[in-house]
Formats: structure tokens, C-alpha cells, sequence
């Protein structure tokens, strides 16, 4: 049952708060473990993507945004958060507006790494695309592992009491900061990346994420496209590349506010809630 302790023009930032703790305590606390107990148990796998532990702190945060969502708003909030997956609840001018962005994005940053002689060696055609963008949405554990967190629970209660560029900056620089660990890992990719560069980009995400959120009704399948085609298009170019790639999402965000986009009343859209 949703508290009612707080009044209610405080119960999102109580709500929001306890998420961002719950969320860095779970993932970090479990990749602790997952990175200790290789040495105390030789036999125990390292923390890498073939560990349970890695597995568990990726998809901590989806599973608290649902499990949070559930303890405040009960199942009318589950079934609000889940039926805005349902496709239908964005025009299909979104789909492509995502697709073809970031198709654009990934080809301007293979054009200009190219002069920078930062280009990867080839990039798939369109079979080994679509393969692997099912393996990414599979394998890769941040689409499907954070968004019913950071855009399932967090952002509609932060839009309730910031602008939606406020609770972009606030929510993109918090995802981007529970990602440090990786940082100091050497099996994580994040680990041979600029961290300033990934924080800029992040909060790019967390724009471009907002817009989407505002123009579509709170979609959320929208924004696990989003993180999927982020992730899939960097990691085809490659690390040389991804300066350019990033570069590419922060023109993106900085177009969106310049032109608007994040000037749609943010409680239009409370019900998502």
C-alpha cells in the first residue's frame, strides 16, 4: 500500500530518494561480493558476464523500480508501469525517429572517426544488425536490467517535482555515477572509456529519454530502445570511436532543448505513476 505518512507534496522526493538508495546499495553490495568471493573461493567464477552476481547487480534496479512500484502504488501502478510497454502507446513516427536518430548518429560518428583514423575495421550489414541487436537486448543487461527503474519508477516521480531538464540532469548524472565501479573493472567496457565523456553522454540519454517520455505519453519501451540502440551502435564502433558516437548524442540532447522539446508540462503525464 502507497504511505501516507508524508504529505504529498514531499512523497515523491521521500519515494525517489529511497529508490536511489536502494539502488546503489543493492548493485554495489552484490558486485562486492561477486568481486571478493573469487579470491576467498578460487573455484567460484570471476565478476564478469558470466557471473550470477553480475547478473544480479545489473537487474537490481529494474527489479527494485518494479518492486518499488508495487509497495507504493500497488497493482493498479504495476499495471500502469507495464501496459506502458505496450507499443501501441506511441505512434509508430517514434520508432522511426528513434531508429533512424541513432542510425544517423552511428553513421556521422563512422564518418568522422574515419578521418580521425579511429574507424572500426568493417561494421555489419543488415542481417548481422538485426542478429545483433536481439543478442544486445539479450546479453547486454542495461535495457532490460535498468529502465523499469530509472524511466519505470524514478522519472515520472522526479518530473512531479523538477522540470523535465532539471530531472534529466539530476537523473542522468545519478545513472551515470551508479555506473563508477565499472569504471575500476577491467573485464567491463566501461573501463577503456573517458568517465567525463560518459557522464555527458549519459545525461544526453537521460534528454533524449525525457522528450520521448513527455511526447509519447510515458512509453517505455521507447526508452529500453533507446538504451538498447545506445549500447548496440557504441559498441560497433568501438572504443576508438565512441568520442564521436557520444558527441553524436549530446548534439541530439542540445537540439531537443534548444528547440523545445523538454517544455511540455511534466504533469501532464502523472498518471504514469
Amino acid at each position: 500500500m502507497k504511505s501516507t505518512s508524508a504529505p504529498k507534496s514531499r512523497e515523491p522526493i521521500r519515494q525517489v530518494r529511497i529508490f536511489f538508495l536502494c539502488a546503489f546499495a543493492a548493485t554495489w553490495g552484490i558486485g562486492l561480493v561477486g568481486l571478493i568471493l573469487p579470491r576467498a573461493f578460487p573455484s567460484a567464477p570471476a565478476f564478469s558476464h558470466t557471473s550470477p552476481f553480475f547478473w544480479m547487480a545489473a537487474y537490481s534496479v529494474s527489479l527494485l523500480g518494479i518492486g518499488m512500484t508495487a509497495y507504493f502504488d500497488g497493482r493498479p501502478g504495476l499495471r500502469r508501469l507495464f501496459g506502458r510497454l505496450l507499443p501501441w502507446r506511441a505512434g509508430p513516427q517514434w520508432y522511426v525517429i528513434v531508429i533512424g536518430g541513432y542510425a544517423l548518429i552511428t553513421f556521422g560518428a563512422l564518418q568522422v572517426s574515419r578521418f580521425f583514423g579511429a574507424a572500426p575495421m568493417s561494421m555489419p550489414g543488415p542481417r548481422a544488425v538485426l542478429i545483433g541487436l536481439a543478442s544486445t537486448l539479450i546479453f547486454d543487461v542495461g535495457p532490460l536490467g535498468e529502465e523499469f527503474g530509472w524511466r519505470g519508477f524514478a522519472l515520472p516521480r522526479i518530473l512531479e517535482i523538477r522540470s523535465p531538464l532539471a530531472g534529466s540532469l539530476i537523473l542522468g548524472t545519478i545513472h551515470a555515477l551508479w555506473h563508477v565501479p565499472l569504471f575500476f573493472i577491467a573485464a567491463a567496457s566501461q573501463s577503456h572509456l573517458s568517465f567525463p565523456l560518459f557522464v555527458t553522454g549519459t545525461i544526453s540519454m537521460a534528454v533524449i529519454d525525457t522528450w520521448l517520455y513527455l511526447r509519447t505519453g510515458a512509453n517505455l519501451l521507447l526508452a529500453i530502445l533507446v538504451h538498447l540502440l545506445g549500447n548496440y551502435c557504441s559498441g560497433i564502433l568501438g572504443a576508438p570511436a565512441f568520442p564521436f558516437f557520444q558527441a553524436g548524442e549530446i548534439i541530439a540532447a542540445i537540439a531537443i532543448v534548444a528547440l523545445g522539446g523538454l517544455r511540455l508540462p511534466a504533469r501532464k503525464f502523472a498518471e504514469a505513476k
